[in-house]
């Protein structure tokens, strides 16, 4: 992969850096200029001592151990290289694993479940997280009472919005029906046979019909519930992170 090319490069380019750095100090140790003594009838060489080292009080006791910690650094470098590059260079195995369903829930608002029997693969919406208000369920209650339909797809986020708009206790009475063919207990035909085009939709028991995401306080008024009870729209407000209303195609 790029990512496997990428770090081999480096420990490469990494290890071939010490070794050039170790011959590039070995060679000007090699081409230092060098002094004759004689003594008597032998001729010994003997390296001329640099400006810097001639100034420098330590430059005797480091000298010394520049070559072989940079021999050493380069050694280092070059283990590491061959220890990762079996590593780099095999193919990787796929991984069988799938991330939790909670996690999935949680990142895309649905999670897939398989049927033994079939072999087919279907989309689960993530259920309802926030307590509903007592005014909420009632409303829901209403919502069944009256025939009231929410049409909507497991990969809609308005379609999700909706649900927690509700909560987990009043969405377990409203009736919703799943219009995408991969969504669990899919009635992909009911959906285009009563023209469903967009999610969420709502069809209320008194023959009026709305589209796209709407706030609790909206639905008891477009349902009729709030002719009959009181509904408090504030104390709905600020409980779901708002999407800018809308809804999905």
């Amino acid at each position: 992969t790029m990512m496997q090319h990428l770090l081999l490069t480096s420990l490469v380019a990494t290890a071939a850096a010490g070794y050039c750095s170790a011959y590039n100090i070995n060679n000007n140790n090699a081409r230092l200029p060098l002094k004759k003594h004689h003594h008597g009838h032998s001729l010994t060489l003997s390296k001329l001592p640099t400006n810097h080292e001639a100034s420098s009080p330590l430059s005797r006791a480091t000298k010394s151990t520049t070559t072989i910690t940079t021999r050493t650094d380069f050694l280092k470098n070059m283990f590491v290289a061959s220890a990762a590059l079996p590593m780099l260079t095999s193919s990787p195995r796929p991984s069988k694993a799938a991330p939790p369903f909670a996690i999935m829930a949680e990142e895309l608002g649905y999670f897939p479940v398989t049927d033994e029997s079939s072999g087919e693969t279907v989309m689960v919406p993530a259920k309802a997280k926030r307590s509903s208000t007592d005014q909420a369920v009632e409303l829901a209650k209403y919502l069944q009472s009256t025939k009231a339909v929410m049409y909507g797809a497991f990969w809609c986020p308005h379609c999700q919005r909706q649900k927690e708009l509700f909560g987990k206790e009043a969405w377990k009475y409203v009736t919703y029906v799943e219009c995408s063919p991969k969504g669990y207990k899919s009635q992909y035909a009911t959906c285009l046979s009563n023209g469903i085009d967009g999610y969420p939709s709502w069809k209320f028991g008194n023959g009026k019909v709305q589209s796209g995401e709407m706030e609790l306080v909206d639905i008891a008024k477009t349902s009729g519930f709030s002719k009959k009870f009181s509904f408090n729209g504030k104390l709905e407000e600020g409980q779901v992170p708002s999407l800018g209303g809308g809804g999905c195609k």
